[in-house]
């Protein structure tokens, strides 16, 4: 009986590979619940404005959902420092558990809350109060569930951790579309008088299915072994301010790009499409569900190249092409020939991956001591100041000018500021040390 049972007995290398699966499905999952909520929020931005906001100028409630939506992000630094302090103090497991309970309460109390013609003014209130929470809790989410990741993977497979836990972004965003697709098409004209809320109200239940799996994983080997042999950093954001403001200021330039790229892309586009190609809003969610859905299997072959090639040269590329291939996507948007309007979006989510790319190299950059508050704190402020307002910014400068394409000239004036930086500042760190940060 022993023999039997010893020959059935997973190995140490089985019983590894079992924990790290269960680490990439607890990391994804909440990582999950944080995009389809904010993706959630951008499709069904032209609904909420006409839910929270007062009746009689629709350009007026859709700014302010967009500056609901942008708001949001000021509390992400916040997140950041408090998260970012209890993740490199006390352990990734316990920050992310905390930031995934914080973010499903949120979004499903969006999908309870009275509208403007129940309670008037209270209503955008306690829209602009979950919002506050949900931007608080991302605070610590993604970079959390990366950190999370990254010092479970072998060293050999860094790239392809992160790209799995990255795909969960863009299935996040695909739960999100096709969750309201299911919900428009069911509920017609009853989408906009209520049926919306339940994709909210689903968002928070998934975030218990979050809060369990995160339960039942354990610390990264990474952390424990540093806190084990070295003296514990009381205050990782000061020593990481000190040591590193140099770091944080490339940084900050870094994710400002991907930040107004991928928001421009998530929270914007499909008011956008609507309004450039007259395409309904069935239509756009559609088509960029299935865009989302080609873009996690390039993610991922992103990831194969950047684990056998490097980080730097797909940084590289991908900071150029921001640059370059923008304006020219958002003409051919302006087409709305749908064969364009399809190309014009693979070539912007082909750059947002190539950018994306770089999250890695940030990680990698940091001694374990520091690492989450060190990609923490830079993500947060430069989303709080770039990403949150992309939508907003670019309906505003639609709005001032005329010109469909001022979104895309904003973007791509910002990524040639921060070109010089991201092309020749950021190493190489596929062979860096991540309980030291040291590339060897």
């Amino acid at each position: 009986m022993s023999q039997h049972a010893s020959t059935d007995a997973p190995t140490a290398e089985e019983a590894v590979m079992v924990s790290r699966r269960g680490v990439l499905f607890a990391s994804s999952v909440g990582n999950f619940v944080e995009w389809f909520d904010f993706t959630l929020f951008g499709f069904t931005a032209a609904v909420l404005a006409k839910v929270f906001f007062p009746p009689g100028n629709e350009v007026a409630s859709l700014l302010g959902a967009f500056a609901v939506y942008g708001v949001a992000f000021v509390a992400r630094p916040v997140g950041a420092y408090v998260f970012g302090h209890i993740g490199d103090r006390r352990g990734r497991r316990t920050s992310l558990g905390l930031s995934i309970i914080i973010m499903g309460a949120a979004t499903a109390a969006i999908g309870i809350l009275p509208g403007w013609s129940q309670i008037g003014p209270l209503a955008p209130a306690l829209l602009l109060l979950c919002r506050l929470a949900q931007g608080f809790s991302a605070g610590g989410e993604y970079t959390g569930a990366l950190t999370f990741s990254l010092e479970h993977a072998p060293d050999n497979r860094r790239a392809w951790y992160l790209g799995l836990v990255g795909a969960s972004t863009w299935l996040g965003a695909v739960g999100a579309t096709m969750t309201v697709v299911i919900f428009q098409t069911a509920s017609g004209p009853a989408f906009a008088s209520g049926a919306w809320r339940w994709p909210f109200i689903i968002g928070g239940l998934i975030a218990v299915v979050g809060l369990f799996l995160r339960l039942r994983v354990g610390e990264t080997p990474v952390f424990t072994d540093v806190q084990a042999t070295t003296e514990k950093t009381k205050r990782p954001f000061r020593e990481l301010v000190r040591g590193y403001w140099r770091t944080l200021l490339l940084l900050f330039a870094y994710f400002a790009v991907l930040g107004v790229l991928t928001h421009m892309f998530l929270g914007y586009m499909p008011t956008y499409l609507q309004k450039a190609t007259g395409m309904s809003a069935t239509t756009v969610l559609t088509l960029t569900t299935a865009l989302n859905i080609v873009s996690i299997p390039v993610g991922l072959g992103l990831a194969v190249l950047a684990d056998r090639y490097g980080r730097r040269p797909l940084i590289r590329i991908g900071a150029s092409s921001a640059v370059i291939v923008v304006v020219p996507a958002y003409l051919l948007i302006g087409t709305a020939n749908v064969f364009a309007i399809v190309l014009a979006l693979l070539v912007f989510l082909l750059t947002v991956g190539l950018l994306s790319t770089g999250a890695l190299a940030v990680l990698e950059m940091y001694p374990a001591n520091v690492r989450f508050s060190g990609m923490a704190l830079p993500y947060n402020l430069a989303y709080a100041v770039f990403a949150g307002t992309a939508p907003l910014a670019s309906e505003l400068l639609v709005s001032a000018t005329g010109s469909m394409i001022s979104p895309a000239i904003y973007a791509s004036v910002l990524a040639l500021l921060a070109l010089p930086l991201l092309l020749t500042a950021i190493p190489e760190t596929r062979h860096s040390d991540l309980r030291t940060g040291a590339i060897k």
